[in-house]
């Protein structure tokens, strides 16, 4: 079944591409959730506009992410924990906190965004990836000390 797509859908397309699915994916996904909608002619002549808008709303989006990643390039979160004489941590500093301690400073990342291959365990400074959009990535400082 063709189909017009509205919104981006991973794996699939972005809008204003037509694309051939199944019959029941379109059915009881896409056209639902108003991914898509069936490419019919007069679809067709949608497609141009939905191409237009994607294009310039993808610009703005990237001007936005570039400027968050200039910002968060000078952030440092610092977070005290207890830990043992070897510096390491009883707990770990995971995403959920770190992404709160980012809220505190006014940006906005979902904890999904953040790159970690595991919660942080030991004293010290660590350099944690952030993504912002796309392939757009930053990095911040994350610094653990010692509870007094």
């Amino acid at each position: 079944m063709k189909v017009l797509l509205i919104k981006t859908v991973d794996s699939l397309g972005n809008p204003g591409e037509v694309v051939n699915v199944a019959a029941g994916y379109a059915r009881n996904y896409l056209l639902p959730k108003k991914l898509a909608v069936v490419a019919t002619t007069g679809a067709m002549k949608m497609a141009v506009s939905l191409k237009a808008a994607a294009v310039t709303r993808e610009r703005e989006q990237n001007k936005a992410a570039e400027v968050l990643a200039e910002k968060l390039r000078e952030v440092t979160l610092a977070f005290s924990a207890t830990a043992d004489e070897n510096g390491q941590l009883y707990g770990g500093i995971g995403e959920r906190e770190i992404a709160a301690a980012l809220l505190e400073k006014k940006f906005d990342i979902d904890k999904h965004q953040i790159l970690l291959e595991g919660h942080i365990k030991n004293l010290g400074e660590h350099k944690v990836q952030i993504k912002i959009l796309g392939d757009i990535l930053e990095t911040i400082t994350v610094k653990v000390e010692a509870e007094a």
